[in-house]
């Protein structure tokens, strides 16, 4: 019974949709027309699908609409207008300038939960640059690179997505409780969960340590 509005892309916000949508969520993706979610760009393909883009986005339903077109636009909001769960994770501003931000979906549907995902955050030294969001910058800035240091001690990428799939997972935990939060209030709210929120979790046994020696 919960419907979600996705205007996610390649793995941080699809990995949390795609978790709602196996939970029985009907998610409906928003995809530009002609390229789609970035995620189809890459192989291998099995007839003509990305495998990649499959895995997560699996049991989800797909619209392509010009967010730029006015009709396209009031088309989004009309969807929006029955939907309880609105996700996206594009860098900071991009769903303002579609004319798709918190004020402007709130104020046409209060009841729904407007989730944002980005690389540093909405505000801050890097989060007000709005600057794309990458999990490799997330491992090189909070560390996790120079944890998983070769023998030589030369910084290596975790070679799967941990801020990703990480951050996607606290985005979904976000909705969930916001959705609880909801059924007491009758009002949405905005959440928001950055990749380097995500790693700093993961590493909050070892900051708490470092930052408080002596």
């Amino acid at each position: 019974g919960i419907r979600v509005v996705d205007f996610t892309q390649v793995i941080f916000g699809p990995s949390c949709t795609a978790q709602l949508a196996d939970h029985g969520a009907e998610v409906i993706k928003i995809e530009r027309p002609g390229s789609g979610d970035l995620a189809r760009q890459f192989g291998p393909y099995v007839d003509g699908e990305s495998m990649p883009y499959a895995s997560i986005n699996r049991n989800k339903k797909s619209l392509a609409i010009n967010l730029k077109d006015p009709a396209g636009l009031e088309a989004v909001f009309k969807l929006i207008e029955s939907a309880d769960v609105v996700v996206s994770n594009f860098r900071q501003g991009v769903m303002e300038s579609l004319g798709l931000g918190w004020e402007e979906v709130h104020a046409r549907s209060p009841r729904v939960i407007y989730a944002s995902g980005s690389g540093y955050g909405p505000s801050g030294p890097i989060g007000s640059t709005r600057k794309m969001g990458h999990d490799s910058m997330a491992q090189a800035m909070t560390g996790v690179m120079a944890i998983n240091a070769d023998s030589n001690g030369v910084p290596r990428r975790v070679e799967l997505p941990v801020a990703d799939i990480s951050a996607g997972n606290l985005l979904m935990e976000g909705i969930l409780l916001a959705l609880i939060e909801r059924g007491r209030s009758g009002v949405g709210q905005k959440v928001e969960v950055a990749l380097i929120d995500a790693l700093l979790w993961m590493e909050a046994w070892s900051v708490a340590t470092v930052a408080n020696a002596t």
